[in-house]
């Protein structure tokens, strides 16, 4: 049988478990997606290249904030197992850099790849940090700041020179892609909500 001391601290377990169970499901109001990735068959081009993947950024808060991202060459004893530091975090550009998200919205950022056609450069495994951060309000002690980890994987050989990927047809699709999700977010927040009808007796 439970005596009185058990039973209060089982109560206390619990309590416990359901209070973390509940930060876990929580929407943070600051939050990237993914926070981690891998891009494969990356030519060395020496000329820029945009990937399809993007980097959602999620403002939940209730007013607007300003998000700057980065890219930065990660520690060698931080690095995923098999991979190495990206030699020049210059390869990669994110754009915007900087951009206002609305309140309870979000910002599509696209990745561009500019790395040197060099033969060396081919049949690499490296990994770049791309850190999100939050510009604080007047008043704010923290600045939140989130890294995303992405893994890339150059192609094994050259690409032929003039018979690379179509760089505006890719650029154009991921702008339409960021340009439809931020319509849609927009349609949302905006669609009024539809009046009941009342039934005159």
């Amino acid at each position: 049988m439970w005596n009185r001391k058990t039973f209060i601290v089982s109560i206390i377990l619990l309590i416990l478990l359901v209070s973390s169970m509940t930060l876990v499901g929580a929407e943070a109001p600051f939050s990237v997606s993914p926070g981690e990735f891998t891009v494969r068959d990356v030519p060395p081009m020496g000329e820029p290249y945009i990937i399809p993947e993007t980097i959602i950024v999620w403002n939940r808060d209730n007013i607007e904030r300003v998000v700057s991202i980065t890219t930065e060459i990660p520690p060698e004893n931080s690095v995923t197992s098999g991979y190495e530091p990206i030699p020049n975090e210059n390869w990669v550009t994110p754009f915007p850099s900087s951009v206002s998200i609305e309140e309870n919205s979000f910002a599509v950022i696209q990745l561009s790849f500019n790395i040197p056609r060099w033969e060396n450069l081919t049949g690499q495994k490296w990994e770049v940090w791309i850190p999100v951060e939050r510009q604080a309000l007047p008043g704010e002690p923290v600045v939140y700041r989130l890294t995303v980890r992405m893994k890339i994987e150059t192609t094994k050989e050259l690409p032929p020179v003039g018979k690379g990927i179509n760089y505006s047809v890719l650029f154009a699709a991921g702008l339409l892609i960021a340009i439809v999700l931020i319509g849609v977010g927009i349609l949302c927040k905006m669609r009024p909500r539809r009046k009941r009808a009342r039934v005159l007796v």
